[in-house]
């Protein structure tokens, strides 16, 4: 076995997404504490949260795809390996990517990347500017990665995905 096959990345990946977890959850009490404080108010303090996550899935997708092939060269051949996106031609891999590059790209003064707003328009996602949080690419984007919201659950997809690397070799 390839010494870089152990996932020593997944560790520290879980730590994250638990911190970041832990911090939506801290604010969806808000909701009960807050009387002004509605589900509004709610998304456009976890947005960044979730953003976050995806930066982090964003890196470990990478951080994989170097271990199994030294190199990123092609890497995004690689993100169209996986399960597809409900009734899309997009991989829950590519989805990640793009909703990272959305939320970190955003507010640039140029338009989103090609291959970033393609992914994500035919993932059924608005990527407008000035679009409400209530359609936000990263709080459907998750919708559709997992219906309970669960940044756990995200988790699970990239696990298997990074082993299905290793084991898929005709793909690759």
């Amino acid at each position: 076995m390839h010494w870089r096959r152990c996932d020593y990345r997944i560790e520290s990946l879980n730590l994250t997404i638990e911190g970041l977890e832990k911090s939506i959850l801290e604010l969806d009490k808000k909701i009960e504490e807050i009387e002004w404080y509605d589900g509004i108010w709610f998304l456009e303090e976890v947005e960044p949260i979730i953003g976050l996550s995806f930066i982090a899935l964003q890196n470990y997708i990478n951080s994989s795809i170097y271990d199994r092939f030294e190199t990123l060269e092609n890497q995004y051949k690689k993100y169209k390996f996986g399960e597809l996106v409900n009734n899309t031609k997009r991989t829950e891999i590519e989805l990640i990517i793009g909703i990272a590059n959305y939320f970190k790209h955003r507010d640039d003064e140029n338009d989103l990347r090609k291959g970033t707003s393609t992914v994500l328009l035919d993932c059924g996602l608005k990527i407008n500017k000035d679009i409400d949080i209530t359609e936000s690419p990263i709080i459907k984007g998750l919708e559709l990665l997992t219906e309970k919201w669960s940044l756990s659950d995200l988790i699970t997809i990239v696990d298997k995905w990074r082993e299905n690397l290793w084991i898929e070799k005709k793909k690759h």
